[in-house]
């Protein structure tokens, strides 16, 4: 027992440091005093100081969260529609096809994706901006969403959705105030996926957007491609993965919340 242990224990040190060693590296070299990347000449934070005054970051920082945030709100409203919706069906048929349907986008490979959103855009006169980028997104984060909702919603059946339209609520008032706080767990966890998936989006990102909304992962990618990595690009990526943890940190508290209440 002591020996399986030990094993598991082991095991799982070695996965989380296969996982997470570039990551630390990255973070740890961003920090170097030196412009030559893998030589250490000591301890700086003026890469982070540059970051931050050079507009070309701030401005791609601001378009990713922006992007992200209306890729989230556009993702819950109409994903948490939908899982409710698909919650009701009773046809095998019909929950296969809808399960199939919202399941392509995330099964799709993302530049076959990102390739029909352009030559849609073309065709119906879409410019390329913040806008496009923001539909080409919701129509891969609303299935995170969706899919969640559905699996909350599937086991809570219609008793109380009837007894509050027999109570005398409208359709509306059972949607507020029974069907979306019995949801709202999901949602909170499929609006935290949908601004993951948004906001560290690349491939789609950059078949939709112009030359003056391009997105951070986009300026993080052109910038290593034209002059390779550096430690001012460190820097850039380390705000991204701080970011990241952040919302991560916030997603499991208030799914944590939300489970004792």
């Amino acid at each position: 027992m002591k020996w399986s242990r030990a094993l598991l224990r082991g095991y799982t040190m070695a996965f989380l440091a296969a996982l997470y060693a570039p990551i630390a590296v990255l973070i740890a070299l961003s920090f170097n005093e030196s412009r030559l990347v893998y030589v250490w000449t000591g301890f700086s934070t003026r890469w982070y100081e540059q970051v931050f005054a050079n507009p070309l970051y701030t401005s791609a920082l601001l378009t990713s969260v922006i992007v992200a945030l209306a890729t989230t709100l556009l993702s819950i409203v109409f994903g948490t529609m939908a899982g409710i919706a698909a919650a009701r069906i009773t046809s095998p048929r019909v929950d296969l096809l809808w399960t199939s349907l919202v399941l392509l986008p995330l099964i799709m490979p993302e530049i076959v994706e990102a390739l029909s959103l352009s030559l849609f855009y073309g065709a119906v006169g879409i410019p390329n901006g913040i806008g496009a980028t923001v539909l080409g997104h919701v129509v891969f984060s609303v299935s995170f969403v969706a899919l969640i909702v559905r699996a909350r919603m599937a086991g809570v059946g219609k008793a109380y959705e009837e007894a509050s339209m027999v109570l005398g609520a409208t359709r509306v008032q059972t949607f507020l105030k029974v069907l979306l706080p019995i949801a709202l767990p999901a949602v909170t966890a499929g609006a935290f996926l949908a601004f993951a998936a948004s906001y560290d989006d690349f491939v789609k990102s950059d078949f939709t957007t112009s030359a003056t909304t391009r997105t951070l992962p986009i300026i993080i990618f052109s910038q290593a491609a034209r002059g390779g990595v550096s430690a001012g690009l460190n820097a850039l990526a380390t705000v991204t993965v701080v970011i990241s943890l952040a919302f991560a940190m916030i997603r499991n508290a208030a799914e944590r919340r939300l489970s004792q209440t």
